[in-house]
């Protein structure tokens, strides 16, 4: 190859490699704003009466928990670690590294199989047999949530264990890959996060939403009296917003997390072919946007939940209404002496 095609190979190398740090910067000084105030505002809003009192909404609370850390954690470190040249802390403590991805993959499992919990909930509320109905509550999400977070971290325990440091072999600069060290187990680590990360839950999340549509579709079909006690109509009002939300963050992680895992897949497997220095930076920017991409589930929930549930837009009225008055702007109405008349006055 001439030094002139070298010349132009590198440039365009090096203008790829330019747009993804781009790409993960412009993201993540976008997202962690704004998936900061969403998450204060789902955690709210999940923890008002109207809703706190339903065990999805439990697991909804939880998944915006791990989303508010994701989105203050995980990505800040991934901007800082492909965002910025010779600023990732990983590549220089080897103890920063295997922590660092031990918490990061741990997080990012924990939203995807929260809203599979989820996914379940709904599943079994909907079911004609009390028994099982009974499963849905807010008694069983209380113990359930702990012990499937505490479960994700231990299923990633072998990354403490395998993660180190690296050299590049093309500028000897030390590196904390992110898929893992390179060789079987980077590829073992690939397949995992299919299974777990992309395929488990996904299909986890397909087969439960169907079931809970069969089972609505089959209690429309019964003769049942109606519903005249307020609380049932409220309930059943509030498990249908509740069923809204849940099919829309459905379909968002299953897109999202088998785009990742496939990406990952294709990592692994080209990890031991010879590649120019082109195709290591297209590589590099196609990871750099399905990974970005795969946080759009945990760190931007509230405005999917907005788009979906007119139950959920109303506790933010709520909230916004509360604050407009806390604000000096609150009216309070007084009768005015020896007339009998009312007037308005403006508190102070």
């Amino acid at each position: 190859m001439s030094s002139s095609a070298n010349v132009n190979l590198i440039l365009e190398a090096n203008n790829l490699n330019y747009m993804a740090m781009m790409f993960i910067r412009c993201y993540c000084f976008i997202v962690i704003p704004i998936g900061t105030i969403g998450h204060l505002l789902n955690i709210y809003a999940f923890t008002r009466p109207s809703l706190r009192s339903n065990s999805c909404s439990r697991y909804f609370l939880a998944a915006s928990i791990i989303g508010i850390m994701h989105t203050l954690y995980a990505l800040p470190m991934r901007m800082i670690q492909s965002a910025f040249v010779d600023t990732d802390p990983g590549a220089y403590s080897v103890v920063f590294c295997k922590i660092t991805w031990l918490c990061l993959n741990s997080l990012r499992s924990s939203g995807f199989w929260l809203i599979v919990l989820a996914s379940v909930d709904r599943y079994l509320c909907s079911c004609s047999s009390a028994n099982t109905r009974a499963w849905s509550s807010v008694h069983v999400a209380n113990r359930v949530i702990p012990l499937t977070i505490v479960t994700l971290f231990t299923a990633y325990i072998h990354v403490p264990i395998f993660f180190r440091i690296d050299i590049i072999p093309a500028t000897q600069k030390p590196i904390c890959y992110p898929p893992g060290p390179p060789g079987t187990y980077r590829i073992i680590l690939s397949y995992f996060n299919l299974i777990f990360l992309g395929l488990s839950p996904s299909l986890s999340m397909l087969i439960f939403g169907l079931l809970t549509r069969r089972n609505i579709e089959r209690s429309k079909r019964l003769l049942v009296a109606p519903v005249t006690n307020v609380l049932n109509a409220t309930n059943r009002k509030t498990n249908t917003h509740m069923l809204r939300m849940l099919f829309v963050q459905v379909f968002v992680y299953c897109i999202t997390g088998l785009t990742f895992s496939v990406a990952l897949i294709y990592t692994a497997i080209n990890a031991s072919k010879t590649k120019n220095i082109l195709e290591v930076a297209q590589e590099n920017m196609i990871n750099a946007v399905v990974g970005m991409m795969s946080t759009v589930g945990p760190c931007l929930s509230f405005y999917l939940f907005t788009l979906s549930s007119g139950l959920f837009r109303k506790e933010l009225k709520n909230l916004f209404v509360q604050i407009y008055l806390i604000g000096g702007h609150l009216q309070v109405p007084t009768t005015m002496p020896n007339t009998g008349h009312r007037r308005t006055i403006n508190r102070p």
